[in-house]
């Protein structure tokens, strides 16, 4: 017995019960503690609701336990977590990094003749009545919350992908689910010294106010969670990263440009586009074909009277090292010659009351039953894959929805509402038979990089504000897991190919792509181009043009003279790639996570480091002359255009031209050694 309640200790964990939760305290690895607590006597169905692939950090497995002064303490390498009997307060070498938020009375009691039966702590006593953890059923529905003391002073980096530019996720409040251009992954790091995972699926929120931390699930029986420490920022996602994954290692074909839009119609219009890169003496990496190619949704194949000998252009395009990759949707429409098949047999999301179409009068797959995986793969391989095309981008991931309302539909594995954030981790890992080929997708989940998940922001609007967002969504992406991303080079919305203001949008977004995992155009350009016919292929207007060359001759310049850059950074791009595959890295990188000691790198919100030896300054404002940046401090840093040396430790006023982004290396670093051929922009214009 333990402060009147139940206690079962084993190796490697601790299960506490009382007649209210059953809590269970267990090493999960290296300086790693998870914590799982249930309203039940048991943690019935526990796997339903946290990670589908968890594994323990690293093999150490055990708790090393001590009793004193009516507390609990558990350790697990250099994290140690106190249990009162009440609250858990976890200490990183002793210093305390992250506390449960209790507000209860002593245990003292004014009844006769049980005063001494009780011990005293020698704690706060409050009659707010208030304790970590809640279960609130209603209609045979638990809500599950846990709260943790409040930090003004803590930075938070991570979460996943959401549309601010506050990359410190301290004091805001987040809804835990995926929308269109938002993505929900949450774990993030502290500058504390820890790492936390919410280890839970269901639809929820967060809430990082500055009295309170509240975590709030809206359909699960199971709080659980784990905090991990290191003494770096790469140490703990290195932790995390082991827990939930590392990305494959990246086919160093897919490099350079990807070329799309908002919509080729016919193969003739791809393979048009093709020969006029090629005649620039630009070569592709990949050219995307976008949605409604198809017959009809959940047919999953081309539309012949649009896309004839494709597989021979797909063939033909390969041979000179460009790979074709294709749009998928999760939709079925009431005309796809599958449709009976898949309800049926119960391959879709299914509506409570009967009602399965969730968006745009569509139903949309369930990638969690694994008759839709195996049926889907067939149809992948039959149309695609033998027509050779093996690059996939997987659409609507979320899945977007109509009226945001998980907890009226249905899956294989239960409620929606339970296991919602799920979906783009199944729909990813149904996809998946190649893992050096990315699948283009727009969210994720944990356990998605392990399948070759490249992210990408959604569709976002044309703007600098937009701009701005997506260097700390980048970022952010990297911590939670997610190193390969990519955005809609000048947005996705609303883009005027004739504005100069776009222009210079569209170009300054082109810069910040060549340093980012992936340099990909894509976009729904103004105006639109009539409809080519009134079924399935044709059934969809086309964007106006979106190839370098669709913005007048300045622009096309800028920009050929961006790509060559990128070509030339092959080589250290294939190195930041293979450390990431290594150790879980983040390839956009914030300033904080090389230089943890620097205060002021853990303040600055617009700059970035590719890999560990390119600072990156982002121009995200319109018509500036200059822009004042901050270098690290520790190292003396080279402009790499000019060799000019810098101190770090300072901020600098940088002149700034439209041709190029201010980009600085480290003295004495192996890109350094290489920086007049890499980034000499004259002769980058010989080229």
């Amino acid at each position: 017995m333990f402060l009147n309640k139940e206690v079962e200790i084993n190796h490697d964990s601790i299960i506490i019960q009382d007649s209210k939760q059953t809590l269970k305290i267990e090493a999960w690895g290296d300086n790693t503690i998870r914590v799982v607590c249930s309203p039940h006597q048991n943690f019935k169905n526990q796997e339903i609701y946290g990670i589908k692939e968890l594994n323990k950090n690293g093999i150490t497995s055990y708790l090393d336990f001590q009793y004193k002064d009516k507390h609990l303490k558990l350790s697990s390498g250099k994290l140690s977590v106190i249990y009162d009997g009440e609250k858990l307060s976890f200490y990183h070498k002793d210093k305390l990094v992250l506390e449960e938020f209790s507000r209860k009375q002593s245990d003292v009691r004014r009844t006769v003749g049980i005063d001494d039966d009780v011990p005293i702590r020698e704690l706060p006593t409050s009659s707010l009545n208030v304790s970590p953890r809640k279960f609130v059923f209603n209609n045979n529905i638990c809500e599950s919350s846990l709260i943790f003391e409040g930090s003004l002073d803590e930075k938070i980096f991570g979460m996943g992908g959401y549309q601010e530019e506050n990359i410190n996720k301290n004091l805001g409040t987040y809804e835990l689910m995926h929308r269109n251009s938002q993505t929900s992954i949450p774990f993030y790091i502290s500058s504390k010294g820890y790492g936390f995972i919410w280890n839970n699926s269901s639809i929820g929120k967060v809430n990082f106010s500055r009295n309170q931390r509240k975590w709030k699930s809206k359909n699960s029986e199971i709080i659980d969670y784990i905090v991990t420490v290191g003494d770096s920022p790469k140490d703990i996602i290195g932790n995390y990263t082991t827990m939930t994954g590392k990305p494959p290692l990246i086919d160093q074909r897919l490099l350079g440009l990807w070329q799309s839009k908002l919509r080729y119609q016919t193969t003739e219009e791809v393979k048009a586009i093709y020969e006029n890169y090629v005649n620039k003496g630009i070569k592709l990496s990949v050219i995307v074909i976008d949605y409604y190619h198809w017959t009809a949704d959940g047919d999953f194949e081309f539309d012949m009277d649009y896309w004839e000998d494709i597989d021979l252009l797909a063939a033909e395009l390969k041979k000179h090292g460009t790979q074709i990759m294709v749009s998928l949707w999760p939709t079925v429409s009431e005309s796809s010659k599958y449709c009976n098949i898949y309800n049926k047999n119960k391959m879709i999301i299914r509506g409570k009351n009967g009602e399965n179409k969730l968006f745009n009068n569509l139903q949309i797959l369930d990638f969690s039953n694994p008759d839709t995986v195996k049926f889907f793969k067939k149809l992948l391989k039959n149309n695609y894959l033998n027509n050779g095309i093996s690059l996939f981008w997987a659409d609507q991931a979320e899945p977007e929805m109509t009226e945001y309302n998980h907890s009226k539909y249905l899956v294989y594995e239960g409620d929606f509402e339970k296991v919602g954030n799920r979906y783009p981790y199944f729909y990813v890992k149904a996809i998946q038979d190649n893992t050096s080929n990315p699948i283009l997708i727009r969210s994720a989940w944990f356990n998605s990089q392990k399948y070759g998940a490249l992210a990408w922001s959604g569709d976002i609007d044309s703007s600098f504000s937009s701009l701005r967002k997506q260097i700390q969504i980048s970022i952010s992406m990297g911590i939670s897991g997610i190193p390969w991303w990519t955005s809609d080079i000048g947005g996705f919305h609303s883009g005027d190919s004739n504005s100069d203001l776009f222009k210079e949008l569209l170009i300054r977004w082109f810069q910040f792509s060549v340093f980012s995992p992936i340099l990909r155009m894509h976009g729904d350009r103004q105006p639109h181009s009539q409809k080519i016919g009134s079924k399935g292929g044709g059934i969809r207007t086309s964007g106006g043009p979106n190839e370098i060359w669709s913005f007048g001759e300045k622009v096309e310049n800028i920009l050929t003279n961006q790509i060559k850059l990128r070509e030339r950074l092959h080589e250290y791009l294939l190195s930041v790639y293979e450390e990431s595959t290594r150790y879980g890295y983040p390839i956009i990188r914030g300033l904080f996570l090389e230089f943890p000691e620097d205060n002021n790198a853990w303040e600055d919100t617009t700059n970035f480091m590719l890999g560990s030896e390119l600072l990156v300054a982002p121009v995200v404002n319109e018509k500036i002359k200059s822009m004042k940046i901050y270098l690290p401090k520790g190292r003396d840093w080279i402009d790499v255009y000019n060799g000019d040396v810098y101190r770090g430790g300072h901020a600098y006023n940088v002149e700034i031209s439209l041709e190029k982004i201010p980009v600085f290396c480290i003295e004495g670093s192996n890109i350094g050694k290489n920086r007049s051929q890499i980034f000499n922009i004259q002769e980058i214009r010989k080229d």
